[in-house]
């Protein structure tokens, strides 16, 4: 239907933290572009399925994250087929360039893979400022046929390039395209040695950046994994919101631990602390009035102390309707004589008295001797009524 906004139910909250990713830190020079997901196997018009993911099922979600710290700054989830038409350069050039609007001309540098990258796009990019790197597939527009042409042994490359672009072809363990607008076409060691020569094993420079900087999103999204909140709902906008928020959490962490270089806390530890904090800020903002009340049958332990306090005076329990004469257990003798038959084995239907009597203030139902001075004198009331009993016997 047209005009329709499938992620309606999310509602403000999605919104308001969506947007915050991009405020609240800057990401360093090196962005990763790539696709997480949010796990779902329920019935959704736009789930997918990606083999290439841990969780296979799900909704699929455009992130944009800092390569160095995993930092989500954008966050986009995929609705299926879009409304709006899309550009004459595809409706992935367009995505890509509103993922990165609000970083051109700044030097960032960004990494994607052969989903998103494309000649047009990365000259484009580049005239905007913004450097450009990763792999390629090889039926893209604007690949010159003699590079497809070209045999490559295994462990060698074959480059060509003009004013902007390196594009490499380079066989590893299969034959990979790669494109850049900043790397060079050479070879440059990737840190690690031969076992038995123990020479410096050399790789295209355009492949060892894209190893090292192209991890950002897959981070992110293994680090929110471990702290998940797997409750089981049917629906699935609550399992976003849930992702979100720990994607959200997992942001806050990363801002915290680059602030503090020197022996952070974990991340665990972190989102303790974190709970346990919202719980005070929660509390120290309920006033009086305000708060909840707690559900089902009060605990005689955490009785207000107000009942000790004050004048009480006790009154006729009103009835409703046809029924006039009202008696209900007393708070007092009843609990007291249904724990003394516990404690010698026998179990009784009814313990204690039921009393047409009760307070006016606590609106509790007491006898009127000696319970009700017992209920208001003492903090602790079945001690004290089980102390009676034992001096009157």
């Amino acid at each position: 239907m047209a005009g329709h906004n499938p992620l309606y139910k999310l509602g403000s909250l999605y919104r308001n933290i969506v947007c915050a990713f991009g405020t609240v830190f800057r990401p360093h020079q090196h962005l990763s572009l790539d696709e997480g997901m949010v796990p779902w196997r329920g019935n959704l018009s736009f789930r997918v399925y990606n083999p290439d993911k841990p969780k296979k099922y799900g909704i699929k979600a455009y992130m944009l994250s800092d390569a160095v710290t995993g930092y989500c700054s954008r966050f986009k989830l995929y609705t299926g087929k879009s409304d709006t038409p899309a550009s004459a350069n595809g409706a992935t050039y367009d995505l890509v360039m509103d993922m990165m609007r609000g970083y051109f001309g700044q030097g960032y540098i960004l990494y994607m893979d052969n989903y998103y990258s494309s000649p047009k796009l990365y000259t484009d990019l580049f005239v905007l400022g913004c450097g450009a790197t990763g792999t390629l597939r090889v039926n893209r527009k604007g690949i010159p046929q003699r590079i497809k042409d070209k045999k490559v042994d295994k462990g060698d490359m074959f480059s060509m390039c003009n004013d902007e672009l390196v594009l490499v072809k380079y066989h590893d363990r299969k034959v990979v395209y790669l494109l850049s607008t900043i790397e060079e076409a050479a070879k440059a060691p990737n840190g690690r040695v031969a076992p038995r020569t123990g020479t410096p094993i050399e790789n295209p420079a355009i492949v060892n950046a894209y190893n090292k900087y192209m991890g950002g999103v897959d981070r992110s999204d293994q680090m929110v994994s471990y702290a998940t909140f797997n409750a089981r709902t049917l629906k699935w906008w609550k399992r976003v919101i849930f992702h979100v928020i720990s994607l959200a959490t997992l942001n806050a962490y990363l801002c915290y631990k680059f602030v503090t270089p020197r022996k952070p806390m974990l991340h665990r530890v972190f989102r303790k602390q974190l709970v346990t904090e919202l719980l005070q800020s929660v509390s120290r903002a309920c006033v009086p009035g305000m708060c909840t009340k707690p559900v089902g049958r009060p605990s005689t332990a955490a009785e207000p102390i107000m009942r000790l306090q004050g004048q009480h005076f006790p009154i006729k329990i009103v009835g409703t309707g046809k029924k006039r004469n009202i008696s209900r257990a007393c708070v007092v003798c009843s609990v007291a004589e249904r724990q003394r038959l516990e404690a010698i084995g026998e179990k009784r239907k009814r313990t204690g008295k039921e009393s047409s009597y009760q307070c006016d203030k606590c609106l509790t139902a007491l006898c009127v001797e000696p319970c009700f001075k017992l209920f208001h004198t003492h903090k602790d009331y079945i001690a004290a009524y089980k102390t009676r009993v034992m001096i009157d016997e």
